[in-house]
């Protein structure tokens, strides 16, 4: 599944900062089908959540990743609200795979009449979300 955003707005303690920003976004949930490169995970186990800078890639990185993939397992499902959360996960890093607490992520995507309208990435860490919008 893939929701394009034209346009996102930052809230940080529950107040909105910088004001809505216009660019393009793409959020990308895959199902785990074969793992996620770099995380020792099982296949099968969750969902595969990134999300895209469409306006071109990172000049440090050479990607066009705006966050790089998460694995995410569902925690929530209702008629209008999907919810997924990140989980401690063995990630690689320079001194092997290490725990990595990825519980600090999750993704929301709200639906109206069987249209996703927006997604919500939380930091719950940081006390942090980014609303994107059509």
């Amino acid at each position: 599944m893939i929701f394009e955003s034209h346009s996102h707005q930052r809230f940080e303690h529950g107040i909105p900062v910088r004001g809505l920003q216009v660019c393009n976004r793409a959020v990308k949930i895959e199902e785990n089908i074969n793992g996620c490169k770099g995380y020792n995970i099982q296949p099968g186990d969750g969902y595969i959540v990134s999300i895209l800078n469409l306006d071109g890639n990172h000049p440090m990185w050479g990607d066009n990743y705006q966050m790089s993939p998460k694995p995410m397992r569902l925690v929530r499902k209702t008629s209008n609200e999907i919810s997924l959360q990140g989980y401690e996960v063995l990630a690689m890093t320079p001194f092997g795979y290490q725990e990595i607490d990825m519980s600090d992520y999750g993704i929301t995507l709200y639906i109206e009449n069987d249209e996703i309208v927006k997604c919500r990435l939380d930091m719950f860490d940081r006390n942090i979300y980014i609303e994107y919008h059509k």
